[in-house]
C-alpha cells in the first residue's frame, strides 16, 4: 500500500467500523424489543424496561440516584416511575431518615421483568461472543473498553 492511498483505506475502515456499530446498535434493540415482548414484561416498552432495570432487584435507592442511572432529569423519572407504579410494578415511599427524599424500589411483578432483562443479556452476549476464541475475547473487551470510555467522555 503506497503512502496515497493509506487515507483512503483507512477512511474506508472507519466508514466500515461506523456501519458495524450503527448496524449493532440498532440489532440489539431490535432483538432486545422483540425478545421482552412476552407476557412476562406485560407489554412495557423497552424504555420501561430499562427504567426497571435501572431501579435494580432489591435497591431501595433515591429518585435522583435512579434519574442518573439512566442519563434523564428526575422530572422523566418521575413521570415513568408514576406509570409502573399505576401497573404495580415499582412503588415509591418517602425515606425514614430525610423526608424530602423518595426512595424507589421494585415490586415482585417489577422483579420478574429486571429478571427477564437480566436474563435476556446474558444470553445475547453468550450467542455473541459463542464462536470467539478466548484471545479474540480478550482483544474485544479490551477495544470496547476503549470505545465505551469515548462514548462516556461525551455524554453532558
Amino acid at each position: 500500500m503506497t503512502e496515497a492511498t493509506a487515507p483512503k483505506e483507512a477512511r474506508r475502515r472507519r466508514e466500515r467500523l461506523n456501519d458495524l456499530l450503527v448496524d449493532t446498535f440498532d440489532a440489539i434493540l431490535r432483538i432486545e424489543e422483540q425478545s421482552l415482548n412476552n407476557r412476562i414484561t406485560k407489554g412495557c416498552t423497552i424504555a420501561e424496561i430499562h427504567t426497571i432495570a435501572a431501579v435494580g432487584m432489591y435497591n431501595k435507592d433515591p429518585m435522583g440516584l435512579v434519574a442518573g442511572r439512566l442519563g434523564v432529569t428526575l422530572a422523566t423519572l418521575t413521570t415513568a416511575i408514576g406509570r409502573l407504579e399505576k401497573r404495580g410494578l415499582v412503588q415509591r415511599e418517602r425515606d425514614q431518615a430525610d423526608h424530602r427524599r423518595v426512595l424507589v424500589s421494585l415490586t415482585k411483578e417489577g422483579r420478574k421483568i429486571c429478571r427477564a432483562h437480566d436474563m435476556f443479556h446474558r444470553q445475547m452476549v453468550e450467542g455473541a461472543l459463542a464462536d470467539l476464541t478466548e484471545e479474540e475475547e480478550v482483544v474485544f473487551e479490551g477495544a470496547l473498553s476503549k470505545v465505551k470510555h469515548f462514548f462516556d467522555d461525551h455524554v453532558d
